[in-house]
């Protein structure tokens, strides 16, 4: 087993938004100390509790996100504690906070301008609703709030409905694990400045992320997107992933095009063979047809395939898809993501004991060669207290030369083998931080997010505004692997060449390419591989052909997102795509950090949907324990109420509100005037949501979502109102932090793509160019990255494997 970060002490002062933060950096082995004062960290006072009884040791959402951390109790207030504290920072590398300025601000500990003055050396990352600067870093927020500002509830939920959450909170998870890249990019920044520095993120920029490029749209010229319950409507198409079963509810990756149109292809084909469509439909080649060819076809179809899949069963559809290779998988429950035959033989799951109760959740988020360690128990208060003596503070001399600072992976080689979304992002971040990321495509398979619109100036593969999102930063080289003789030599001197290898081929597809892990080792001993599939390399799913939006329904994602009596709905899209590569990117910091200490290299098998389990904890804790029910609750929440989603005066424009404590609630039912209300209690304004409900929209429906919004913040009650990407363009508080970058493209001009969320205060990402043309930089690559010379580079273009 191996703690790749263990070389790293880590302060964590954050509450119960920003504690997944510490959570994912102690599950790579570093220590991580909670810092809690003598009434316990806010953690342990947050819902549910196991058994439902209050307590210090017994809040689930403490267990989910503090195993593998330490506990130390010192009091702000005490003179002495102070001191220890100091002595505590000095001997830390990273302090980890999180909240509103103001909240951070009343610790009782030194600031971080104050901490920064003492220690250089220190990394100090906060999470905040909106930002440490700029007009709304004081809003209040909910994770209801904040999912109303970042696009993804706008396109989430049916048409029909109000925008929709997941029940279980997703937004902070988000926001804490670019937080978690900060501190990984700034440690790497520091092993050569020996300074620290600042990470700041912003929870509503990091979620707008959870909207793959939609929100885009129309800074591209394109319509807005909407909601269309499983998936979007983009224009005229409305299309769904989600289909009745007999016993549930599946999801069907039901698109066209050259990547997705053959598994189309095969499921028409076995609707024929069952006699359940009109044969003429199999005339058709779905790789090269679009619905906007024909849209009474394409409701047709849809129309068939929906009674089709509600006269089989769950396990039927998941029997003919492993036979015939279709993009289907069963719509778990939180109790069948923890009996799943998958996870079991992964190994996935750790036993976790709280109080009298004993229940599971996952280990470290992904499969590591060497093997991470296992987390244990959440700690007790103050049970960590030997941790305070002794201590020893870190000593750096920085770098008092004249030179400007590197960027943080300067250096850092990255062999980029990977497609559609998921994996293309890894890339993407490494780039916006320095990285050399080669990607390796061809004509004859390019990237599916080449095939994606929006399309600009022309509506060939290198016009996608998408692929120019997803892979900025990165050169390309066009190889056709299909010719292996004359192409597979080239590939494996890239191999060499490269610090890292990440690919999200099939399972073993390295090994068919020549490229298995003794191949690897022989090509490149140093060499840092992460393989990324739908659920990993191994397991009764494996071999599964997938998207994200599969892994999300195999890991309970969509069944906690939906209203009562209706079909789950969201996520919307591959939404395990969207977080995991979070998970990944911090992986490879993490080898490339311990391959730098200990000269070990780290291999990775990637499981998306099993790193985004992570992210469901609290609800799989508490249906275990509990036994709550976490699935189509709609907008509701199991503790706070009013929460809801409310109609504005304009058509589909709507207010998120969200009352965290009574004094909000006084607030809000003063200001309505509803009095008789006032004094409610939480439980008591949890049964009488209905009422409470109808005298918030009979306000909101007067007054615009910005307005109602607005004034509702200025009244001291969380809200916002929910964004698409028009809102967010013109959005003062993304406009304050450069959510979005232009970047000149040779064939579309100047386009905007997203900035990175994660702010660094010396080093900042830097986005200049856009995805590039397929094979841009070959000649650029074998003359200057393989010591090709021109002659030599001739010979291989006869062969024509560049294409």
């Amino acid at each position: 087993m191996t703690a790749l970060l263990a070389k790293y002490r880590v302060l964590d002062l954050t509450d119960a938004r920003g504690a997944f933060t510490g959570s994912l950096l102690a599950q790579l082995g570093a220590e991580v100390i909670l810092v809690e004062p003598p009434t316990g960290n806010n953690i342990r006072k947050t819902e549910p509790y196991a058994e439902d009884k209050r307590d210090l040791d017994n809040s689930l959402v403490h267990h989910s996100f503090s195993r593998g951390k330490a506990s130390v109790m010192l009091d702000p207030d005490n003179s002495k504690d102070k001191k220890k504290f100091l002595d505590l920072a000095s001997s830390a590398d990273v302090i980890l906070r999180s909240g509103r300025p103001s909240e951070i601000d009343t610790l009782g500990y030194p600031s971080t301008s104050e901490l920064e003055d003492m220690f250089p050396h220190l990394v100090q990352a906060t999470v905040s609703p909106f930002g440490l600067t700029g007009p709304k870093a004081e809003w209040l927020d909910s994770d209801l709030v904040l999912a109303a500002a970042g696009v993804q509830m706008s396109i989430n939920g049916d048409a029909d409905a109000p925008p929709l959450r997941t029940a279980v909170p997703q937004v902070w998870s988000h926001a804490c694990a670019d937080a978690a890249i900060g501190v990984a990019v700034a440690l790497r920044e520091r092993s050569h400045s020996q300074l620290g520095q600042r990470v700041d993120v912003s929870a509503q920029q990091s979620w707008t992320y959870a909207a793959f490029h939609y929100p885009l749209f129309p800074s591209w010229g394109a319509e807005e997107v909407t909601r269309n319950g499983s998936h979007v409507r983009i224009g005229e198409v409305a299309s769904t992933f989600h289909f009745p079963a007999k016993d549930g509810t599946v999801t069907l990756t039901y698109l066209f095009g050259a990547a997705v149109g053959p598994f189309t292809n095969r499921f028409v084909e076995w609707m024929v063979d069952e006699g359940a469509i009109d044969p003429a439909f199999q005339s058709i080649d779905y790789s090269t047809w679009s619905p906007v060819d024909d849209l009474d076809h394409y409701e047709k179809l849809t129309k068939a395939i929906y009674y089709f899949c509600e006269s089989k069963t769950k396990a039927e559809l998941l029997e003919a898809a492993k036979q015939r290779r279709l993009l289907v998988m069963p719509v778990s429950t939180l109790s069948e993501v923890i009996s799943n035959t998958q996870f079991e033989e992964r190994g996935l799951w750790e036993s976790v004991q709280i109080g009298e109760s004993s229940a599971k959740l996952p280990g470290p988020f992904v499969h590591a060669i060497p093997r991470l360690p296992s987390l244990g128990s959440a700690p007790k208060i103050g049970e960590n207290q030997a941790l305070l003596q002794n201590l020893e503070p870190k000593s750096f001399i920085a770098d008092t030369q004249s030179k400007p600072f590197k960027r943080p992976l300067d250096g850092v080689k990255v062999l980029d083998m990977t497609i559609s979304f998921a994996g293309p992002t890894v890339g993407r971040t490494l780039a916006d931080h320095g990285a050399t990321v080669i990607k390796v495509e061809s004509e004859h398979r390019p990237d599916l997010t080449r095939t994606a619109g929006v399309f600009l100036n022309g509506d060939g593969v290198d016009n996608s505004a998408c692929f120019a999102e997803y892979n900025a930063g990165k050169k390309s080289i066009a190889l056709d692997l299909s010719k292996k003789e004359s192409s597979i030599p080239i590939l494996h001197e890239l191999v060499k060449w490269a610090d890292v290898l990440i690919e999200s081929f099939a399972p073993g597809s390295l090994g068919r390419l020549g490229l298995d892990s003794k191949a690897r080792k022989n090509l490149n001993p140093n060499l840092v591989t992460l393989q990324s599939t739908m659920v990993g390399q191994t397991g009764p799913f494996s071999s599964f052909p997938g998207y994200g939006n599969m892994a999300a329904a195999l890991c309970g994602f969509f069944a906690t997102t939906g209203w009562p009596g209706r079909l789950r709905v969201g996520p919307v899209g591959a939404y395990t795509d969207i977080i995991s590569p979070r998970f990944a990117v911090l992986a490879v910091l993490s080898a490339l950090d311990h391959l730098e200490a200990t000269g070990n290299p780290t291999d990775f098998d990637f499981g998306q949907g099993e790193s985004a389990i992570q992210l469901l904890n609290v609800g799989l804790l508490d249906s275990q324990i509990n036994g709550r029910q976490w699935e189509g609750i709609g907008n509701a929440d199991h503790f706070l109420a009013p929460h809801g989603v409310y109609p504005c005066s304009e058509e589909d424009t709507w207010v998120a509100v969200s009352c965290s404590n009574d004094e909000q609630w006084e607030l809000l039912s003063s200001y309505l005037k509803i009095n008789s209300l006032k004094k409610l209690s939480v439980s008591d304004r949890l049964m009488r949501q209905k009422e409470i409900n109808a005298a918030i929209e009979a306000w909101t429906t007067q007054r615009s979502s910005k307005d109602a919004a607005e004034t509702l913040q200025q009244l001291g009650v969380a809200a916002h109102q929910v964004q698409g990407g028009k809102e967010c363009a013109s959005d003062e508080q993304l406009r304050h932090r450069n959510w979005t970058v232009n970047v000149d493209h040779e064939l579309m001009g100047s386009i905007p793509v997203r900035n990175s969320a994660i702010h660094l205060s010396r080093t900042p990402a830097l986005i200049s160019e856009p995805g590039p043309r397929i094979g841009q930089h070959t000649f650029e690559i074998l003359l200057n990255n393989l010591n090709k010379n021109p002659d030599q580079i001739a010979e291989l273009a006869i062969k024509e494997i560049f294409e």
